[in-house]
C-alpha cells in the first residue's frame, strides 16, 4: 500500500518535471500565442508581408502571374497598413483580402528555388521555403491574398516552433534567455511569411553549438559528428540574411582556437613580444590602408561614431537601438523586458566562462552593430542612419549570455529554477497579451497601422 502511494507521488513528480521543462512550455506558449497573433493581426500588416508573400508564392509557380508580383502585392500591403492614403484603413478592406480571389491565370505548380536579390549570399531562396509550402497549400484551398498570407504565417509558425523546440532541448546554458530573445524579439517575424524565421533558426543553432564548443579544450577532441554539424551550420549562413555573417567573429572566442596562440606568445621573451606586436600592427595598418582604397573604412568609422554619439542625427532610430519588444508597445515595456532578460540570464545557470570567450562573444554584438551600419553606408551613405534600428541587433543579445552569467557567478546571484521559469513565462504572457490587445485596438478601433509605428 505504502509502496504504491510512493510510486504515485513519484509519477506525479515526473509528470510535473516533464511539463515544466522550458522546451515544453515554449511549445505550448508559442503555438497558443502564435495562432492568436496570426488571426488577430489583419492580413498583409505584419511588415514587408507583400514582399515575402510574393517571394514565397513564386517558389511554386509556373507562370509567376502579374497579380503576385512584388509590385502588385506590395501595393496591397501599403493599402492595408495605410501608406499612401489619407483615409483610415477600413476593416472591409481586410475582409476583401480574404474573400476576393486573385487572378492567377490558371497558374500551375512548379518548384524553383533559384532566386536573385533575396538578401542572402546564395542564389537559392531557402529562407522562404517554409512559408512557400504554407502559401501553396492555402492557394490550392482558396487563392486569395489573405488566405495565402495566413497559410504562410501558419507554416512559418509550425516550422519555427518545432525546430526551436529541439534547439532549446539541446541548449544546456540559456534555455529561457534564448526563448525570451527570439519569441518576444521575433513576434512580428515568426508569425508572418518572413524569411527571418529560417535566419533565426540557423543563427540560434549556431550560437547553441558554439556554447558546446567552448567547453572543448582542444581541436582534436572535437568529434566527427560535431565537426560535420558545425561545418553544416557555417555553410548554412550562405543561404540566410547577410547581416548574420558577423556571428562568425565569435568563433575567435573558442578556447581551443585562442589558447594555443596565447600560450605560445606567453613563452616568448620580452623582445620577441615587442617584435611580434610591431609585425601585427604593421600588417593591420597595411590591410586597413588597402581596404580603405576599396571601401572608405575610416569615413565609415567616423560616421558610425557621429551617428551614435549625436542622437539628433539618428532621430527616432536612437530610441530603437535596444528595442526588442514590438515598437507599438510603450518604451517602458522594452526597458522592463531588457532588465528581466538580463536577470534571467544571470539567474538561469551558475556557469563560469573563459575570459577570452566573454570578451569575444560580447564584442560580436559590436561587430554586428558596426557591420550593419557599414553595409548600409556602402550601399547608400545618406540612408545609413535611417536604417539603424534594434530589430537588426536583438538576436545578437544571445552573445551576452557568457558575460552576464559570469557576473552572476562573481556576485553570487542566485535564483531558483522555479523563479526563473515563472519570471520568464509571465514575461512572455504579459508582453504577448499586451501586444495582441494593442494590435487589435490599433487595427479595428483606431484603424491605423497595427504592427508598426510611423518611425519604422
Amino acid at each position: 500500500m505504502e509502496h504504491g502511494v510512493l510510486n504515485k507521488i513519484q509519477d506525479r513528480a515526473n509528470k510535473q518535471s516533464k511539463y515544466s521543462r522550458p522546451e515544453n512550455i515554449f511549445l505550448f506558449l508559442i503555438l497558443l500565442i502564435g495562432f492568436l497573433t496570426i488571426f488577430i493581426t489583419p492580413p498583409m500588416t505584419m511588415g514587408d508581408e507583400g514582399y515575402h508573400l510574393s517571394r514565397s508564392y513564386n517558389l511554386f509557380s509556373t507562370k509567376s502571374p502579374k497579380s503576385m508580383s512584388n509590385l502588385q502585392v506590395t501595393a496591397k500591403e501599403f493599402k492595408a497598413i495605410g501608406i499612401g492614403t489619407q483615409s483610415k484603413v477600413s476593416p472591409t478592406f481586410y475582409k476583401k483580402l480574404i474573400t476576393e480571389k486573385v487572378d492567377l491565370q490558371d497558374d500551375g505548380v512548379k518548384f524553383s528555388i533559384y532566386s536573385k536579390g533575396n538578401n542572402s549570399f546564395g542564389s537559392f531562396d531557402f529562407m522562404h521555403l517554409p512559408s512557400a509550402i504554407g502559401i501553396l497549400i492555402a492557394r490550392l484551398i482558396y487563392p486569395s491574398l489573405g488566405v495565402m498570407d495566413y497559410g504562410g504565417r501558419i507554416a512559418n509558425l509550425i516550422c519555427f516552433s518545432l525546430i526551436f523546440y529541439f534547439l532549446i532541448r539541446k541548449n544546456k546554458y540559456a534555455k529561457w534567455s534564448m526563448t525570451l530573445i527570439f519569441m518576444i524579439g521575433g513576434i512580428q517575424k515568426i508569425f508572418s511569411p518572413s524569411y527571418d524565421v529560417v535566419s533565426f533558426l540557423v543563427f540560434s543553432a549556431f550560437v547553441v553549438n558554439l556554447m558546446d564548443l567552448v567547453r572543448i579544450e582542444k581541436i582534436r577532441d572535437v568529434g566527427l559528428k560535431k565537426a560535420i554539424y558545425t561545418t553544416f551550420l557555417i555553410c548554412s549562413f550562405y543561404f540566410i540574411k547577410r547581416n548574420y555573417i558577423f556571428a562568425f567573429f565569435a568563433l575567435i572566442g573558442l578556447p581551443m582556437l585562442y589558447r594555443p596562440i596565447i600560450d605560445k606568445v606567453r613563452k616568448l621573451r620580452s623582445l620577441g613580444k615587442v617584435f611580434l606586436s610591431i609585425i601585427i600592427l604593421g600588417i593591420m595598418s597595411i590591410v586597413c590602408l588597402l581596404l580603405n582604397k576599396k571601401i572608405p573604412i575610416f569615413t565609415i568609422i567616423k560616421k558610425f561614431i557621429e551617428n551614435y554619439i549625436n542622437v539628433e542625427l539618428m532621430g527616432n532610430n536612437a530610441k530603437q537601438l535596444w528595442q526588442v519588444v514590438p515598437t507599438t508597445l510603450p518604451i517602458f515595456v522594452n526597458i522592463l523586458f531588457i532588465l528581466i532578460l538580463f536577470i534571467v540570464m544571470m539567474g538561469e545557470l551558475k556557469a563560469t566562462w573563459a575570459t577570452g570567450t566573454v570578451i569575444i562573444f560580447s564584442l560580436t554584438y559590436l561587430v554586428n552593430w558596426f557591420g550593419i551600419f557599414a553595409g548600409f553606408f556602402i550601399d547608400s551613405a545618406s540612408l545609413a542612419s535611417s536604417n539603424l534600428q534594434g530589430r537588426y541587433l536583438s538576436p545578437f543579445l544571445f552573445f551576452f549570455v557568457p558575460f552576464v552569467q559570469n557576473l552572476g557567478k562573481k556576485f553570487n546571484f542566485t535564483m531558483s529554477e522555479k523563479s526563473v521559469r515563472r519570471l520568464s513565462v509571465w514575461t512572455i504572457i504579459i508582453i504577448s497579451v499586451l501586444y495582441l490587445v494593442v494590435t487589435f485596438y490599433r487595427s479595428y478601433v483606431l484603424k491605423i497601422t497595427p504592427t508598426w509605428t510611423n518611425n519604422v
